[in-house]
């Protein structure tokens, strides 16, 4: 599905149009932050990234073709993507082999007798135009995770994350001025070791931390640099601080270590309150920057609710689920 927007019209939810809908991805994880200091919201969205066999266009995309194939009461869903064939010209292939394939539709191995008749059958010679045209078809043409930039006015521009950011599925994402910078950061969770067997696990992500530098834009950076570590099956990422100001990341692995980080320096902190749902800050140098409260984001997972302040702030105008601000201001 592409990344969809709902706007609450008196308590019903209708899709708006924001200029990325045209955009099908496998997206896994979303986290807000007011990378640009606009008082609005931008997202970082996770999705499949690049480093795999699956590759998807607005023109050759990847499908999903699904159906109660053998009238059992269940649905099997088969992926197919574009390769090329004998004359290296690329058609609509299934994602599956054929031992897969006739596991899910018996009817296929009366079909294609052996491996070569099946090799070089496409899914329009698989399944009729009747059926292909009555099935349920999904498609993702877009496996990038990226940053959603918010460009007012209910609409938005998609621009890809780092080649860093692409190497696995991103998951659990943490947002936060780690390095005292007055600009956001984004620290990352991701990889998936359930996959088919024929595939392989995405793996290749050690956990990242992706530098803002207050305009939209992103760098990558090294273990050394960041001290982030999670080699393995990562999914969720949370931020807790502790009660004399220490600000720690906690990284949950499936059937792995839970990973625990602390930031190396103290940070003072605002408590926020179980009605509180934003805050406007005021910096010393006239920019302002918003910051929303949840109860959860990202990836299955719910981080402590708190405002970091830092000596940059000049005021804080915090609002609640009421519409009531109060101000706090920055000594």
């Amino acid at each position: 599905m592409p990344i969809t927007f709902l706007k609450n019209e008196n308590g019903k939810f209708v899709k708006v149009n924001t200029g990325v809908e045209n955009k099908f991805g496998w997206w896994n994880s979303i986290v807000a932050g007011d990378f640009r200091h606009t008082g609005r919201m931008d997202y970082i969205v996770g999705n499949l990234g690049l480093n795999t066999i699956l590759k998807a266009s607005d023109k050759y995309p990847i499908y999903i073709t699904a159906s109660d194939y053998d009238k059992n009461g269940t649905y099997d869903a088969f992926p197919s993507l574009y390769l090329p064939d004998r004359n290296g010209k690329l058609k609509e292939f299934p994602y599956f082999t054929r031992d897969d394939m006739i596991k899910q539709l018996n009817s296929l191995k009366q079909k294609y007798p052996d491996y070569n008749s099946f090799a070089t059958a496409t899914m329009q010679d698989i399944l009729s135009p009747e059926q292909m045209n009555s099935f349920l078809r999904l498609k993702a043409n877009y496996l990038q995770s990226c940053f959603l930039r918010n460009d007012g006015n209910g609409k938005f521009t998609m621009i890809p994350l780092p080649k860093e950011a692409q190497v696995s599925p991103l998951n659990g994402m943490v947002v936060g001025d780690f390095d005292g910078d007055g600009n956001l950061d984004v620290a990352i969770n991701g990889n998936d070791y359930g996959t088919e067997i024929s595939t392989g696990r995405y793996d290749a992500l050690n956990g990242l931390v992706l530098k803002g530098d207050g305009k939209g834009n992103f760098k990558s950076m090294s273990i050394l640099q960041s001290g982030i570590y999670i080699p393995g099956n990562g999914k969720a990422l949370v931020k807790l601080l502790d009660n004399i100001g220490n600000l720690f990341i906690a990284a949950s692995q499936n059937k792995g270590p839970l990973k625990v980080f602390e930031l190396r320096r103290k940070e003072k902190h605002i408590p926020i309150l179980p009605e509180d749902m934003s805050a406007i800050i005021t910096n010393k140098d006239g920019s302002i920057q918003k910051e929303e409260f949840y109860y959860g984001s990202s990836f299955l997972s719910q981080s402590a609710r708190f405002l970091i302040v830092n000596s940059n702030m000049k005021s804080i105008a915090i609002k609640n689920n009421s519409g009531k601000v109060r101000i706090v201001k920055i000594h």
